[in-house]
């Protein structure tokens, strides 16, 4: 992990993403947890392919935990769902076919 924690992210997002950094380690994904900002940096390491996935409460969601894509601050899916949201984002970093 690089940097330090300084707790100005929700209480519940270091917890999520580390649950889901585990799960994407499982499908032979690169992870680093990043302090600050707070997120994962996920790397492809055959095509290098990469995507910074952070986790924050959704307004239009009634601000339940989400994971985002940064780049895009697009919803990647809701953080109680880890299988789910680390298959999506294994989905996006395949390369096409």
């Amino acid at each position: 992990m690089t940097g330090t924690f300084d707790g100005t992210e929700h209480r519940h997002a270091y917890p999520r993403l580390y649950e889901l950094m585990s799960a994407l380690q499982v499908r032979h994904l690169d992870v680093e947890l990043r302090a600050s900002p707070l997120a994962l940096l996920v790397t492809r390491r055959d095509s290098g392919a990469r995507q910074t996935v952070t986790c924050k409460p959704r307004v239009t969601d009634h601000d339940r935990m989400w994971f985002f894509d940064e780049a895009s601050n697009e919803p990647i899916a809701e953080a109680a769902h880890i299988v789910d949201a680390a298959v999506i984002i294994a989905g996006h970093l395949a390369p096409a076919p």
